[in-house]
């Protein structure tokens, strides 16, 4: 039996458990366009403090390649359920 070390008992136990529920779907959703703005702004700032270099070139453009390949099918299937 692999025992756990109190370092990461204490690491467990002090886990955000309250995160899941945070970061749920519903939860995004019930948020203001402010505050979803906020944490988009929040969330790039802390992706670029990781790797300052982000996004490069390359991935700026396979984004924008995926969004558009989404606009498309979105485009193809507009008329599906349509009444």
């Amino acid at each position: 039996m692999t025992r756990l070390d109190t370092r990461g008992l204490l690491e467990f136990v002090s886990r955000d458990w309250e995160a899941p529920a945070r970061l749920s779907r519903a939860a995004r959703a019930s948020r203001s366009i402010p505050e979803k703005v906020a944490l988009a702004i929040a969330l790039y700032e802390a992706a670029r403090a990781t790797k300052p270099g982000w996004p490069d070139e390359a991935t700026r453009r396979a984004d924008l390649e995926a969004h558009l390949r989404v606009k498309r099918l979105l485009a193809r299937a507009a008329h599906v359920g349509a009444r």
